[in-house]
């Protein structure tokens, strides 16, 4: 599943954050950065990334060679080859443009599409609302708000049953104890 997280560009796309850049490699303006996205092989030579804070993309550039040095991405830039040029980019993020739901492998979805989804048990009643994605060990939950309290959902096919992206609902077929209000831990 998809987690990355986006923003409006003034391209009028989507722009998902797909890696965060590290320190510049070599003399000739090479840029390590940690891969966070679930398809890194979207990253390309010619391709165009977005690099900007967190919160918005501010510039755009494009890829010249890509790389991979101990899992990260070496990436070399179209017109910047001094190691001067990318190091401010430090801690920054790179961008992508959101794929459409059909280019994206069945069952993947990113977050923000998520986000709002009514859960619905498989007699129809309401669960909760999904207002995040968790990364868990070896798998990633759903985060569900019912009432004044949040749930972790594992995110497995035998829990998540169905998304419905159209119809706004999460099909979900908890095990007893997972949604209860008077669940008592451990």
């Amino acid at each position: 599943m998809q987690t990355e997280t986006g923003g409006e560009s003034p391209r009028g796309k989507e722009w998902l954050i797909v890696g965060r850049a590290g320190k510049p490699h070599g003399v000739h303006g090479s840029l390590l950065v940690e891969i966070v996205t679930d398809f890194p092989e979207r990253m390309v030579a010619g391709i165009e990334v977005g690099v900007g804070t967190e919160d918005e993309v501010q510039q755009f550039v494009r890829i010249h060679e890509v790389r991979y040095h101990r899992g990260r991405w070496l990436l070399d830039f179209e017109g910047l080859r001094q190691r001067e040029d990318v190091d401010a980019w430090r801690g920054r993020f790179l961008y992508l443009p959101e794929q459409s739901m059909e280019e994206l492998p069945e069952g993947f979805f990113y977050e923000h599409h998520l986000v709002g989804l009514e859960c619905q048990s498989l007699a129809g009643e309401s669960l909760g609302t999904v207002t995040g994605l968790e990364e868990g060990p070896g798998q990633q939950r759903l985060v569900v708000r019912r009432g004044k309290r949040e749930f972790l959902v594992p995110w497995v096919p035998q829990i998540v049953i169905k998304i419905d992206l159209e119809n706004g609902t999460v099909l979900l077929d908890p095990p007893g104890g997972l949604l209860d209000d008077d669940a008592e831990l451990a």
